[in-house]
């Protein structure tokens, strides 16, 4: 069934359309194919997602944040947040100009502004790589693909 079918099949009038498509989304997609693997609804307002996997060498939990923003080179992925445990390894050790490193309990979290852009993600079987976006359960991103994730907004109003 089409899109404008299923509007009518709803009752739905069909000037409608434009207005349900520009949904704002987080588009999962293969990185070389393209080949699209979910949507997820964001906010709007702020779009964002976390990023959460096992760290591959230390075993422990690792947690991105991630604000999308709109510039003049488009939407693109800010990494604001990263909450780990441990240290070593590609981990944080100290934080940079601008940023904060603060101890949380057992763990660390770094505050930040660096634009990730294009977000790529390799969803190794052994880190559990999941997504998740506010109001829905994480998505177990290895479930998807065995290749790398792209990560992109769509129809996302302009703040």
């Amino acid at each position: 069934m089409t899109r404008s079918r299923a509007f009518t099949a709803l009752g739905l009038p069909l000037f409608l359309l434009p207005l349900a498509a520009s949904a704002c989304e987080l588009v999962l997609s293969e990185h070389r194919s393209g080949r699209e693997l979910a949507r997820l609804p964001l906010a709007g307002a702020r779009p964002e997602a976390r990023v959460a996997f096992t760290h591959s060498v230390l075993g422990t939990p690792v947690a991105d944040r991630y604000q999308w923003r709109h510039d003049g080179a488009g939407w693109r992925a800010h990494l604001v947040e990263e909450r780990y445990e441990g240290d070593g390894y590609g981990l944080p050790n100290a934080a940079a100009a601008g940023e904060t490193l603060v101890r949380t309990g057992a763990g660390w979290k770094l505050s930040l502004d660096r634009v990730v852009d294009p977000l790529v993600v390799l969803p190794l079987p052994a880190q559990r790589m999941r997504v998740a976006v506010e109001g829905r359960p994480p998505l177990l991103l290895g479930s998807l693909t065995r290749v790398s994730v792209a990560f992109a907004v769509t129809g996302c109003a302009l703040q």
